[in-house]
C-alpha cells in the first residue's frame, strides 16, 4: 500500500543498560507506511504478537502482510498518516552476541520483561526524532508493551487500543509458555533447534486457537487411521514457524510476558495506571484460552479505578486468541465503532458496546439504628476503622444518617457515639419516625429488646427496607411472621448476629447445598466464660457471673442467659435455617447453668467428663429431636475443649460429612462484625431468601435413653446408702460414684481441686462456701436409661428426708462424628 513499506534509518547505540543487562553495539530497526513521520497528521505505532515481523501492510517484496483489514480511510489514511511498526529484538533489532548460539551453548539470555521491551521501543522512537504521541495499536505481547509504554512514557502515547492482552499474566498461561521454552532448551542440547520450536509452536496453536474451532474443524481418532486429523494442521504450523523464526527471540520475549510486573502491591499497580493520560480501549475475546476475558475485564476495570478512560470491547469469535488475526474484519469493524481514532469525536462522546463492564460506582447506603449500646457502638466503630477497606473490596460505603436510641442506651453516650459520627446523624425519640425516615435505606436493629421491637420490624419490611437485627429473642418468637413477611415483600432480613454473634454460621447454612442432619454446638459466650471460670478457677456461681459482667459478656440482667433461654433462641433460628423447620423456644427443653456448681466440675473431671452447655437439633425418622441444657462430654470431644467465651457450632450433613465453625460469641465488637457481614450482603444483592418453615413432630425428651449424673446433698453418710437402694428400685445401674465430706478445705482459690488419696474412693476433698446443711455431697454417674424412668427417681430422692441441692443432667454419648474427638495421643493432654 502507498509504495509498501519503506525502512526507517536504524537507530544505533553504543551501550545501554536495560532491566540490570549491559547491551552493547545495539542497532534497533523498524518500517514505516505513509508520509515522514514529520510530514503527517498522526502516527500509528503498531505492534503485534511475539513473532509479528513489522509489515502489517504489506511486504517490501509485494506480499500481503498480516494486519491488512485494520488499513482503511476509517481507522487511518497513508495519504495523511505514517503508520511505524518496530523489529522484534533478535528478529530485525538486535545487539552484540543476540543469537541463537546462546540457546545451543546453553548461555542465559537477557532477563527482559515487558516494561524493558516497552522502554527499548520508546529508545527506538526517540532516536528517529519523533516527539508526537503516538496512537498505539497492539494485540497479544504488543498490547502488554502498549500499556506499558502508556504508563511509563505516558507522553508518548496519546490513545491506546490493548487487543488480547491484559494487565499481567495468568498463571494458566504462564504455565504454557514455560513448557514451550523447556521444549526449545531441550532440543538445543541435542542441537535440534528448530525440532523444539516445531513442538512449542504445535503446543502454542492449542492455546492460540479455540475450542469450537478445533471441535468443528478436527475430529478424534478413528480406527484405521494412525493419526488424529489434528495432528498434520500442528504439524504444518510448527514445521512453518521453526524454519522461519529466532530461537533465542521466541525465549527471551516469551519470559518477559511472564515477567510483566508492574509493581509489587495492587495499590501500587494501581498507582503506575494513574499516569496513563492516553484514552484506552480494551478489545477481548470471550474464547481467549491464552488471555481469557477476566483478564481484560480486570484490566479495564483497574483503569477505570485509576481514573483513566478506559471502554471495554468484546470481539465475538470461536477462533480464541489468534481472532485478532484470523477474524480481523470484524475486528476492524469493533475497532470502526469506537470512533478511537476519529480526532473529531471527543473522548467523552465515546459509549462502548459492552456497557456492563468496569468498576462500578460507589455505592453509599444510608442506615438507621435502633439502639446505640455496646453492639450499636461497636458497629459504628468497625464503619470507622473499615471504611476504605468496604471501598476497596465492594465498592460500597455505609453512613449512618439516623440513631434512635433505647431503653438501657446511655443517653450521653449515644450523643456521644452520634457526634463522632458526624453532625448529619439525626436523633429519633422514637423508632417509628426513624423508619419512616426517607434518608434511611437499612434500618439496623441493635436494641435490649422489648415487645415493641416486632412492631417497629415488621414496619420496616412493610415499607421495603431491608432490616439488620441482633435480637435473638424477637427473631426467634416471631420467625414464621417476620420470614414470611420478608418473603411476600422480597426483602432482606439479616439476623447473624442473633445467632452465633461472630461465627458466620447462618452465612454459611445460607449458601449450604448439602443436607443438613444435625447441629450441634455451645451459643452462648458468656455462659462458656462462666462455665470455664467454675472449672478452671473454682469460683462459685456469684462470682463466675461477676467476673462475666466486669468483662463485659454478661448484661445487669443475666436471667436469660443463666437460664438457657438465651442459646434456646439462637437455637431456634438455626434449626429453622438448618431444617426449615420452626420450633419456638417455648415448644423445646430449655435448661440453663445457674444451679450448677464448682464442684460438679471437678465431680465430671473425675469421672472423665467436661460440663459444657449444649444447644442441639436433629432430624431423627422424620421428627425433630431439639434441646438446650448443660451435659457431660467426654474428655476428648472436641467441644469440651471450647473455652473462655468462644462459640462453636458443628453441622452433620448428609454428604460432605461434618463441618465445624468456631469463633467469638460474646462482646460489641464481634456481635458488630456479624451485623456488618449482613450489611455488606445486602448491599451486593446476596442476601439469603428463607425457607418456607415446615411442621416436624419434636421427639418427646422423656423417650430419650442415656446416661446420667445425678448430685445430691445429703445430711449425712447414711443417706449415701439409701439413695443407692432407690438407684436398686428403679433398676438403674451406677457405673461411677463419689461420696465426699462437704466441708473440707478446698485448695487456694483459683487453682484446681485438691486430690487426697483414690478419687474413686472418694478421695477428692473440696472446700465449700455453700451454707448448704448438708454434710455429704454424692455424685453417681448411671449407665443408659430413659429420661422418665431418671425424672421418677430423682422425684423419690427429692422426697427423702435430709436430701437436698439435687442436680440430673445427662451426658453425651450417642455416636460422635470423627471430626467432634481428640486424637487418643493428645487426650491426656
Amino acid at each position: 500500500p502507498m509504495g509498501g513499506p519503506r525502512a526507517l534509518p536504524d537507530v544505533e547505540i553504543a551501550e545501554m543498560e536495560l532491566a540490570g543487562e549491559r547491551l552493547c553495539d545495539l542497532r534497533l530497526r523498524g518500517f514505516a507506511y505513509g508520509p515522514q513521520p514529520q510530514d503527517a497528521r498522526a502516527i500509528y505505532l503498531i505492534i503485534g504478537g511475539i513473532t509479528a515481523s513489522p509489515f502489517p501492510f504489506g511486504q517490501p517484496d509485494g506480499g500481503a502482510g498480516w494486519w491488512p483489514a485494520l488499513l482503511g480511510t476509517d481507522l487511518n489514511d497513508l495519504k495523511r498518516d505514517c503508520v511505524i511498526s518496530p523489529s522484534m529484538p533478535g528478529n530485525g533489532s538486535d545487539w552484540q552476541d543476540l543469537s541463537d548460539e546462546l540457546l545451543l551453548r546453553g548461555e542465559r539470555l537477557p532477563a527482559l520483561s515487558i516494561l524493558d521491551v516497552a522502554d527499548l521501543f520508546v529508545v527506538w522512537i526517540k532516536g528517529l526524532g519523533i516527539s508526537t504521541p503516538l496512537r498505539c495499536i497492539g494485540a497479544s505481547f504488543g498490547g502488554m508493551v502498549g500499556l506499558a509504554m502508556a504508563a511509563r512514557h505516558p507522553q508518548m502515547v496519546a490513545r491506546l487500543v490493548s487487543i488480547s492482552a491484559g494487565l499481567r499474566p495468568d498463571g494458566w498461561g504462564t504455565g504454557i509458555r514455560h513448557v514451550q521454552r523447556e521444549l526449545v532448551r531441550a532440543a538445543a542440547k541435542r542441537d535440534s533447534l528448530e525440532h523444539g520450536m516445531n513442538l512449542a509452536r504445535q503446543l502454542g496453536i492449542l492455546t492460540y486457537r479455540g475450542r469450537p474451532e478445533f471441535n468443528t474443524r478436527f475430529g478424534a481418532l478413528t480406527p484405521g487411521v494412525d493419526a488424529p486429523p489434528v495432528a498434520s494442521y500442528l504439524e504444518h504450523n510448527g514445521r512453518k514457524f521453526a524454519g522461519s523464526f529466532p530461537a533465542a527471540t521466541f525465549v527471551m520475549l516469551s519470559e518477559a510476558i511472564d515477567r510483566c510486573h508492574l509493581a509489587d502491591t495492587p495499590e501500587l499497580v494501581r498507582d503506575e495506571l494513574r499516569k496513563i493520560s492516553a484514552e484506552v480501549v480494551v478489545v477481548g475475546v470471550p474464547d481467549d484460552l491464552l488471555f481469557p476475558w477476566s483478564l481484560q475485564l480486570e484490566l479495564h476495570q483497574e483503569l477505570q479505578a485509576a481514573g483513566a478512560t478506559s471502554s471495554l470491547w468484546k470481539l465475538d469469535s470461536p477462533v480464541g486468541h489468534d481472532a485478532f488475526l484470523a477474524d480481523q474484519n470484524k475486528l476492524a469493524d469493533v475497532l470502526i465503532d469506537t470512533t478511537v481514532f476519529r480526532p473529531e469525536v471527543p473522548p467523552t462522546a465515546r459509549l462502548g458496546r459492552y456497557k456492563r463492564a468496569g468498576t462500578a460506582p460507589l455505592r453509599t447506603l444510608h442506615l438507621g439504628l435502633l439502639g446505640c449500646g455496646a453492639v450499636g457502638r461497636g458497629l459504628l466503630q468497625l464503619l470507622d476503622w473499615q471504611k476504605a477497606e468496604l471501598v476497596a473490596k465492594f465498592g460500597i460505603e455505609f453512613d449512618v444518617v439516623a440513631i434512635c436510641p433505647w431503653t438501657g442506651d446511655k443517653a450521653a453516650r449515644t450523643r456521644d457515639a452520634a457526634a463522632a459520627v458526624g453532625n448529619e446523624v439525626e436523633l429519633h425519640d422514637d423508632g417509628e419516625a426513624l423508619i419512616a425516615n426517607p434518608r434511611v435505606d437499612i434500618v439496623v436493629e441493635v436494641t435490649a429488646g422489648d415487645d415493641r421491637v416486632f412492631d417497629l420490624l415488621t414496619a420496616a419490611l412493610a415499607a421495603g427496607k431491608p432490616v439488620v437485627t441482633s435480637n435473638k429473642r424477637i427473631i426467634a418468637e416471631n420467625l414464621e411472621q417476620l420470614t414470611t413477611l420478608a418473603h411476600r415483600t422480597r426483602t432482606p432480613l439479616g439476623c447473624e448476629a442473633a445467632a452465633a454473634s461472630a461465627v458466620p454460621i447462618l452465612r454459611s447454612l445460607f449458601n449450604l447445598a448439602d443436607s443438613v442432619t444435625g447441629v450441634i454446638g455451645i451459643l452462648t459466650g458468656a455462659t462458656n466464660y462462666i462455665l470455664t471460670r467454675l472449672e478452671q478457677d473454682g469460683m462459685e456461681m456469684s462470682a463466675a457471673r461477676a467476673a462475666a459482667q466486669a468483662a463485659g459478656l454478661l448484661d445487669d440482667d443475666p436471667t436469660a442467659v443463666l437460664d438457657g433461654r438465651d442459646s434456646a433462641d439462637k437455637l431456634s433460628i438455626l434449626a429453622y435455617r438448618a431444617f426449615a423447620a420452626w420450633a419456638p423456644p417455648s415448644a423445646f427443653k430449655v435448661r440453663g447453668i445457674d444451679t450448677l456448681r464448682a464442684f460438679d466440675c471437678d465431680f465430671s473431671h473425675a469421672f472423665g467428663f467436661r460440663i459444657r452447655h449444649l444447644a442441639r437439633a436433629a432430624i431423627i425418622d422424620g421428627r425433630l429431636d431439639i434441646a438446650v441444657e448443660p451435659m457431660l462430654l467426654p474428655a476428648w470431644h472436641l467441644l469440651g475443649h471450647v473455652e473462655e467465651e468462644y462459640n462453636t457450632v458443628y453441622l452433620s450433613c448428609a454428604h460432605t460429612g461434618d463441618l465445624s465453625f468456631f469463633g467469638k460469641g460474646s462482646g460489641g465488637l464481634p456481635t458488630a462484625s456479624a451485623i456488618l457481614g449482613d450489611l455488606i450482603d445486602v448491599a451486593q444483592g446476596k442476601a439469603g431468601a428463607w425457607p418456607r418453615p415446615q411442621t416436624l413432630e419434636l421427639v418427646g425428651q422423656a423417650a430419650v435413653e442415656r446416661r446420667h449424673y445425678l448430685r445430691v446433698g445429703l445430711l449425712n453418710d447414711e443417706l449415701g446408702a439409701v439413695v443407692e437402694g432407690l438407684f436398686l428400685t428403679h433398676g438403674v445401674v451406677v457405673e461411677e460414684r463419689q461420696l465426699i465430706d462437704a466441708r473440707i478445705e478446698r485448695a487456694a482459690a483459683g487453682k484446681r481441686p485438691a486430690v487426697r488419696g483414690n478419687p474413686q474412693a472418694g478421695g477428692v476433698r473440696f472446700d465449700s462456701d455453700d451454707d448448704s446443711p448438708a454434710q455429704v455431697v454424692g455424685a453417681w454417674l448411671t449407665g443408659p436409661c430413659p429420661d422418665s424412668i431418671f425424672l421418677e427417681l430423682i422425684d423419690e430422692i427429692k422426697r427423702q428426708p435430709g436430701c437436698s441441692d439435687t442436680l440430673a443432667i445427662g451426658v453425651l454419648d450417642e455416636p460422635t462424628p470423627a471430626a467432634y474427638r481428640v486424637a487418643p495421643e493428645h487426650r491426656a493432654l
